[in-house]
């Protein structure tokens, strides 16, 4: 872990003080998290999972749909919508 001066610290306080976790720096954006926030309202997917079995059971049956190649592409579903198949 990097260890901050005390002017960097009060620039990056203002910033999540201020409620914008975003910023840039040389061109580049970037987004300030709390790790030990458990308030976050940004979760893992295992932790999704974990919360929500039925989303558990979706994904399981998305993998095995995808195993036995019983999907259809972008294109293929549009082709579908736009002749009333579905």
């Amino acid at each position: 872990m990097k260890k901050i001066d005390a002017q960097t610290a009060k620039v990056l306080e203002d910033i999540i003080q201020d409620n914008d976790e975003l910023f840039e720096f040389n061109g580049r954006q970037y987004k300030i998290v709390a790790l030990d926030n458990k308030d976050d309202t940004e979760t893992t997917v295992a932790e999704d999972v974990e919360k929500y079995p039925e989303l558990k059971q979706k994904l399981r049956q998305a993998k095995k749909d995808i195993e036995e190649e019983n999907y259809f592409t972008s294109d293929e579903m549009k082709e579908k919508i736009r002749n009333g198949q579905v």
